[in-house]
């Protein structure tokens, strides 16, 4: 099936609408190709014995660092994207198991033929004639597999392959209407009713947008009418990156959602056309979002996708203003696999855990259904105040517990109550609960000390002003945390804890307030 050698003209060239990296592209014209902190010199075994991770490898054979190349803006560029091409077309040109796998091999043609202004156009013509080759070999592939080696949130990237191919080479207009079905059926696959994407991860939500965006751009240089189910899939769901946003640009970090530049979500919004008002609170698919003079809190109150499995029932990051208070730590785009499950873990997030036991079962044991949490809340609003009543139970068969987390805003006086309690049930259960822990892991620019009666924490943010946390509890502690910054770096950090001997129906009352 590889070997039909296709060949065919361009009818119609694509754009790729975002901008690129310059200092990444820079580096790329030095030779160095760093992904997710790891980097690979250009000139050592790099085609050859190439020892990069899994994540390293997928990212450069998708080639989304093309749009970097291009804005390094230099004379060199261009024809040091063709070297790299006719490299990857020599070594990487027949089948295997990772570059060729179907999300890949989408995004890599439609990072292909959306940059063909940057590096073919200005090629010679024995340039030309091996690149088209190689594309309609790989896009055969493409049509005859149809994305029956991918499952789940990497199907988009696949029908983005596909729609690129259909509007870009003559050869494959005749498979333009399958791969417009299969966009409809991505969409109603992977985005519910709400407009949130089913991993309820906001980088996720934002990637699957993007996607849309890209192939509402093809569809519109071919002047082929815009589907009326991604239209509006692409309004709500700009509507809730809105609900994930903090007001310093940053997506909240809930269920493995990684950095993107905040240039790129207002980039992102902007081609959405989004103009939807600001609301003092929202909810959509479990979420909430609390913002009112200048507080600014997310909570998350969905259940755990299985696909993706995050113990974070009931966490909540906190915003004043522009800057960050209670966080959580983060998802690592790295190859430590011990670190990687540490941060998915309730421990991990600003939430509460029993024995330090995770709310879900982040390992996904098939065997061990009852240990996903299904989680329940309800938000209510009067005046300048809110309340969050929710609970989930991602304990109720290992420790015959539900966990309850009340919350109260009063946005003005600028003071956050909450309550979290542990109530037994009636369920049997496999294991006694002895001690619980509850933790605000807190950005690693505050600075926070603990009283001496150990009372209280007061906490002093980046321009000065104050706050502090006080408990119900005898003791409060500051212990150490680390953060994932916006470049992936690991950065060392506190988190606020309180812990107790474990009593049935305890209720532990906590505040934060501006002082």
């Amino acid at each position: 099936m590889l070997s039909k050698n296709l060949s065919t003209k361009i009818v119609n060239q694509l754009n790729d609408c975002w901008h690129g990296d310059i200092d990444n592209g820079n580096r790329i014209l030095m030779g160095y190709f760093s992904f997710f902190g790891e980097t690979l010199n250009y000139e050592n075994s790099f085609w050859e014995n190439n020892g990069a991770s899994k994540m390293w490898k997928e990212k450069f054979h998708c080639f989304d660092w093309l749009k970097d190349l291009k804005a390094s803006s230099t004379s060199k560029s261009a024809p040091y994207a063709r070297e790299i091409l006719k490299k990857w077309i020599k070594y990487h040109n027949s089948w295997s198991p990772l570059e060729w796998r179907s999300d890949i091999l989408g995004r890599r043609i439609s990072c292909l033929l959306s940059n063909l202004s940057f590096y073919f156009s200005s090629a010679d013509s024995q340039f030309q004639k091996l690149l088209i080759r190689s594309l309609c070999k790989q896009g055969h592939f493409l049509v005859k597999n149809n994305l029956q080696d991918i499952l789940g949130h990497r199907r988009i990237e696949g029908v983005k392959g596909l729609i690129a191919l259909s509007s870009s080479l003559e050869t494959f207009k005749k498979h333009r209407q399958n791969s417009l079905k299969l966009l409809i059926q991505e969409i109603n696959d992977q985005v519910l009713d709400s407009g949130c994407h089913y991993l309820m991860s906001p980088s996720k939500h934002l990637e699957f947008l993007i996607t849309l965006l890209d192939i509402k751009n093809y569809l519109a240089t071919i002047k082929i009418k815009i589907p009326q189910e991604m239209d509006y899939t692409i309004k709500i769901m700009s509507h809730v990156i809105k609900l994930f946003r903090h007001p310093n640009g940053t997506l909240a970090k809930f269920n493995n959602s990684n950095h993107i530049d905040k240039k790129i979500i207002d980039q992102v919004l902007v081609r959405a056309n989004f103009k939807a008002k600001k609301k003092s609170q929202e909810t959509y698919s479990g979420f909430h979002r609390i913002s009112s003079n200048k507080l600014n809190f997310i909570m998350d109150c969905s259940s755990p996708v299985i696909e993706d499995i995050y113990a974070g029932a009931l966490s909540f990051e906190l915003s004043v203003g522009k800057q960050m208070l209670v966080v959580n730590c983060g998802s690592p785009k790295i190859k430590n696999k011990v670190l990687k499950n540490a941060l998915k873990s309730s421990a991990a997030h600003s939430t509460a855990c029993i024995d330090n036991v995770n709310s879900s079962n982040i390992l996904n044991n098939p065997n061990d259904s009852s240990r996903i949490a299904n989680v329940w809340s309800k938000l209510y609003q009067k005046n300048n105040s809110f309340w969050i009543d929710s609970a989930h139970s991602g304990y109720k068969h290992y420790f015959g517990v539900i966990h309850s987390r009340k919350i109260h805003i009063d946005s003005e006086k600028k003071i956050i109550r909450g309550q979290d309690s542990f109530s037994k049930t009636k369920s049997h259960y496999r294991n006694i609960p002895k001690k619980y822990f509850i933790r605000f892991h807190l950005h690693p620019k505050l600075e926070v000390n603990v009283t001496r009666s150990q009372k209280k924490a007061l906490i002093k943010l980046p321009d000065g002003s104050g706050w502090e946390f006080i408990c119900s509890e005898p003791k409060v502690f500051v212990n150490e945390s680390i953060y994932i910054d916006d470049k992936q770096k690991i950065l060392k950090s506190n988190h606020i804890l309180v812990k107790d001997f474990f009593l049935p129906e305890r209720k532990i009352k906590w505040l934060f307030k501006q002082i």
